[in-house]
């Protein structure tokens, strides 16, 4: 998956503004889309170039004018032969999963402390999703968005399950 399947995808259906697709990936596809918003202007004046996208400028008064982005014929046609490509294999990359495999040069205290840390960051993405998935679920999300947003409220359940059995478990340990 890259920058540009993202943006095609969040533009087939609806024209979007540079800054209403930075909202939706920083908002709606950050807890499965590791995308910034110093990507999405790049990407759309390439997209742009190769004819998948058209730019269409707003005039505002009183503001500066808005760049609107449309897919084009082309564009779609690229999206759906990313759709219809095989899913490549998931990429987990954990600051948190690093320290942990290493972390038998740190005291069990220490150990204790990022596994809290842990935790807290994971109830708070857990609760931060559950807000926006009833609230975006109410808005008219579609079954397969449904989906995806209750594949990462069950990656965090299972998180949070394990790493708190594990906290449990080195509390006991080291009475």
């Amino acid at each position: 998956m890259q920058g540009k399947d993202v943006v095609l995808g969040l533009l087939n259906g609806q024209s979007r503004s540079g800054y209403e697709i930075k909202e939706l990936i920083e908002t709606r596809l950050k807890y499965f889309f590791d995308g910034t918003a110093g990507m999405i202007y790049p990407t759309l004046k390439k997209l742009e170039k190769e004819g998948k996208v058209e730019k269409n400028v707003v005039f505002q008064e009183g503001r500066p004018n808005k760049n609107v982005y449309t897919i084009t014929d082309e564009g779609k046609a690229d999206f759906i032969n990313y759709l219809s490509s095989e899913t490549e294999e998931e990429t987990l990359k954990s600051d948190f999963l690093v320290r942990i495999y290493f972390g038998k040069e740190l005291e069990t205290d220490q150990i204790k402390a990022i596994i809290s840390r842990e935790i807290d960051r994971k109830e708070r993405n857990l609760n931060d999703l559950q807000l926006h998935f009833e609230k975006w679920q109410s808005s008219g999300m579609d079954s397969l968005q449904t989906i995806a947003y209750k594949y990462g409220i069950a990656y965090y359940d299972s998180v949070l399950k394990l790493l708190t059995e594990s906290l449990e478990e080195l509390n006991r340990d080291s009475k």
